[in-house]
């Protein structure tokens, strides 16, 4: 048993410690403003499995979005976000850093909880391959197919420099076939992003993007052997809610050959097909084999949220 002047140390030791552990987080709504990034401050549900870490993405002292990720296949989950976020008092600002950084949290949790610059030394450390998949330089050929290293949380999507830079980080990217972006992926990103600017009307948008693994057969990697490597994906998918109720989504099949049934929803190689949030959740279900998946918390109803201002933080833009 600890007894006299040990006790108040012991403490403080744990505050300190739970102060470090502060963005690798059991429940996303600790750190505070983490949950921002959710519809009604709620994560999805349904997606939680073993070797997971929820992920509060902080670049020089700002969160940007939440991660939920996948240790062992070194792949995110899901990514949550706003639309054009910019984080109170951020000036928008231009272009942006695209320097990839990784999440050194996942590697120490003494890490002060921001990125950090993927240097040469960081991409040899054995801890930081164990942990996220640093491996490749893009584009890597495979099979010969050449693949891209993508983000779930797309850089267009930001409303800042440091937004933008901040999706520059190895818990954000996922690497599927550039054939799949250019002629799928990317030209479904730009109609979402279009009906986002039309359809919310300035109320806040709140974005789900999500990577699902392949539960049947050899799985493949890229690149294919060795730590430092990442899973390939077998469904893309992103899907916004707005405060008028408005919603969408997307998901994409970043494969060059078979067909994939998941309910009422069928994808081709490299096909991807705009879809209901409900048709999205069925499809998510039956291709992780679980009894239910729901990505916004009661569905997306109007909250009678006010449109967000013009020029303040955390602000929805029509232009870029």
């Amino acid at each position: 048993m600890v007894a006299g002047p040990w006790l108040p140390v012991l403490t403080v030791l744990g505050c300190v410690a739970s102060l470090i552990w502060a963005d690798v987080t059991d429940h996303f709504h600790q750190p505070p403003g983490c949950q921002a990034f959710f519809y009604r401050g709620q994560p999805p549900s349904g997606f939680v499995g073993f070797s997971q870490s929820r992920l509060c993405q902080r670049l020089d002292g700002e969160l940007y979005y939440a991660t939920l990720y996948d240790r062992s296949a070194r792949l995110p989950v899901y990514s949550a976000f706003r639309y054009k976020y910019q984080g109170e008092g951020v000036p928008r600002g231009k272009g942006v850093d695209r320097t990839w950084k990784y999440e050194g949290q996942l590697v120490d949790p003494r890490s002060d909880g921001n990125m950090t610059a993927l240097t040469p030394a960081a991409q040899r450390d054995p801890a930081v391959r164990r942990s996220q998949a640093v491996d490749g330089d893009y584009p890597l050929e495979l099979g010969g197919v050449n693949y891209v290293r993508g983000q779930l949380n797309p850089v267009n999507f930001q409303g800042s420099r440091p937004s933008r830079s901040a999706t520059f980080a190895l818990t954000n990217a996922v690497p599927y076939p550039r054939p799949f972006h250019h002629k799928s992926w990317r030209p479904a990103l730009a109609r979402m992003s279009a009906r986002i600017r039309l359809e919310c009307r300035g109320f806040p948008a709140f974005l789900v993007s999500g990577a699902t693994r392949q539960r049947k057969g050899p799985e493949p990697w890229a690149p294919p052997r060795g730590k430092g490597r990442a899973a390939v994906p077998q469904v893309l998918w992103l899907t916004f809610c707005c405060g008028n109720g408005v919603s969408g989504a997307a998901m994409g099949h970043p494969r060059a050959a078979g067909r994939l049934a998941l309910g009422a929803v069928e994808l081709g190689p490299y096909e991807t097909r705009e879809v209901s949030v409900a048709q999205l959740e069925t499809a998510l279900a039956a291709q992780m084999g679980r009894h239910s998946v729901h990505v916004y918390d009661g569905g997306c109803k109007p909250t009678g949220s006010e449109k967000l201002p013009e020029e303040k933080g955390s602000v929805w833009r029509s232009r870029d």
